[in-house]
């Protein structure tokens, strides 16, 4: 006699049949966020194989709770994010990447921050750094594809027409990188986005190495990028992010690491040619 199938035997079979025919039964797969991985406290790795931690991973992980899928980051380099986001090896770009005009011809932004540049220099101010017209002839570091080689490169055209030297610009794909060049002195300033140019000020070597220097540059809103053929993931994360603004959750996040002084009032669509 032919022994009976087991009830979680059937169970687990009409799970299945069920997950065939129906596609949306299955796992939602994460929303892959693209990210320069080094720029604390925004976003940072903290090393020896831990997660990835910072505002951004928390406000990604408040948004999760409104999305249909988690998002989930992987590190990439900074000039390689939008090329990822075309060639589809992520979804989004969830970083410190300004939202200007020229990239909202080729991306959709739902803006979640507004943040400058800043001038990091070595402790003291031994080069005497005021601004970036005081850089004259002298060299500096920023990241490669970041908007901050339109500061130094109108910089630059300010001190030839004055016939000074322009300035020499060495161009990294990680802050970590830029970092170890002021530190040695090869450069003698570091342009990069606020509030990673003030954690540095604040926390390397106890704050005794570096200071920043000067006035605070592009003030601009900063995005999550999406791929314009994709309107529906863009409409997803803006209600979430919303949505978070809305149950006070953001602003906590902000003030945990001090930085709600970039706080944005509702999450807007591509407003860095408005502003």
């Amino acid at each position: 006699m032919r022994q009976p199938i087991p009830l979680r035997h059937l169970a687990t079979a009409c799970l299945l049949s069920l997950a065939a025919l129906w596609p949306g039964a299955r796992a939602a797969q994460p929303i892959v966020a693209g990210s320069l991985a080094d720029s604390p406290p925004m976003i940072a790795d903290a090393g020896h194989g831990r997660p990835l931690r910072g505002v951004l991973v928390d406000l990604a992980a408040a948004m999760s709770r409104y999305l249909p899928a988690p998002i989930e980051f992987r590190p990439q380099a900074s000039a390689g994010l939008l090329a990822a986001l075309h060639s589809h090896r992520i979804d989004v770009a969830f970083t410190l990447m300004h939202d200007t005009s020229a990239r909202e011809q080729r991306v959709d932004f739902i803006d979640f921050f507004h943040l400058g540049t800043r001038l990091l220099v070595r402790h003291g101010n031994p080069q005497h750094v005021k601004d970036l017209h005081s850089l004259c002839g002298k060299a500096v570091a920023t990241l490669r594809g970041s908007t901050q080689l339109d500061l130094v490169t109108r910089a630059s055209e300010w001190c030839t027409a004055r016939r000074k030297p322009p300035l020499t610009v060495l161009q990294f794909a990680r802050v970590a990188q830029a970092r170890r060049q002021l530190r040695a002195g090869h450069v003698v300033a570091l342009l990069g986005d606020s509030p990673a140019m003030l954690y540095l000020a604040h926390n390397t070597d106890g704050g005794h190495l570096f200071a920043l220097a000067g006035p605070e540059y592009q003030p601009v809103p900063v995005g999550i990028a999406v791929p314009r053929n994709r309107p529906k993931l863009r409409e997803e994360l803006q209600v979430a992010l919303q949505k978070v603004i809305d149950d006070g959750s953001y602003l906590k996040i902000l003030r945990r690491y001090g930085v709600q002084g970039g706080a944005v009032h509702a999450a807007r669509i591509d407003a860095g040619a408005a502003s």
